[in-house]
């Protein structure tokens, strides 16, 4: 099953509530987080060249035998075309915790590669069990791959603060109508509640995750993925649960 997050704003914390939401799934059945957006290994902790890719000794790559766009990250294959081996996804993945590996960005631009390459990657990463996709920051490129992707997931969720600048881009992004809901990040002193964001979306706010000091610590400190904040862990966990009731049969519970 893939479960893709997006924004039509960046900074509106995408990464880390699909970092939480990976974590969360990782620890009931195994699960695969695809970084889109480029922001994961910093978020999860891990060396900014993942080890997969590089030899610690000196740069080359630590496995001269895998093709190139195992070793370029999602990028790399995408840019190689819809009919890029399905194998070499596996051969990319870097260890978080055990259940969960991330399926880096790698170097280049994915957003720029074709819709065809993008709905493969989405198909591709629906098969496995559990992926939780970060779609990446701001607008998709027009008739891009990262659209692409959210057309096909079982899954799309917005991610939004209860902004009016971000409603008003997110009630014009195509993106909207292959959403399932929204997840909301909460912020004191907002005029705005879940209900106002339902409503204007015209989809249902499926999670609220409090915006909080202790997960800006977290995530700035880099122990995320071993000391997951309960003010993300209990919404991620309510929001997989709702995912896994609307989808028909498709969850790996």
């Amino acid at each position: 099953m893939l479960l893709a997050l997006w924004s039509p704003k960046g900074g509106s914390g995408t990464s880390v509530v699909s970092a939480a939401l990976a974590l969360v799934a990782a620890g009931r059945s195994g699960a695969r987080l695809a970084d889109l957006g480029g922001d994961q290994p910093a978020i999860l902790g891990l060396p900014p060249d993942p080890p997969s890719w590089t030899a610690a000794d000196g740069g080359e790559p630590a496995d001269t035998s895998s093709p190139p766009a195992s070793s370029g990250g999602l990028s790399a294959w995408l840019a190689a075309g819809p009919s890029a081996p399905t194998e070499w996804l596996d051969a990319m993945a870097v260890p978080v915790v055990p259940g969960l590996s991330v399926l880096p960005r790698g170097p280049g631009a994915p957003e720029h590669a074709s819709p065809e390459a993008g709905a493969a990657l989405a198909v591709a990463l629906r098969d496995g069990g559990v992926t939780v996709l970060d779609a990446g920051p701001g607008a998709a490129h027009p008739g891009g791959a990262a659209r692409a992707v959210i057309e096909v997931a079982d899954r799309a969720l917005l991610v939004i603060r209860p902004c009016y600048l971000a409603l008003r881009r997110a009630v014009g992004d195509p993106r909207l109508e292959r959403s399932w809901g929204a997840i909301l990040l909460e912020e004191p002193g907002r005029a705005l509640d879940a209900g106002d964001v339902a409503s204007v979306l015209g989809v249902p706010v499926v999670g609220r995750f409090p915006v909080r000091a202790e997960i800006a610590r977290a995530v700035d400190a880099g122990v995320l993925r071993d000391r997951l904040p309960t003010p993300l862990a209990a919404p991620a966990t309510g929001v997989l649960d709702r995912v896994r009731d609307g989808v028909d049969g498709r969850w790996a519970a």
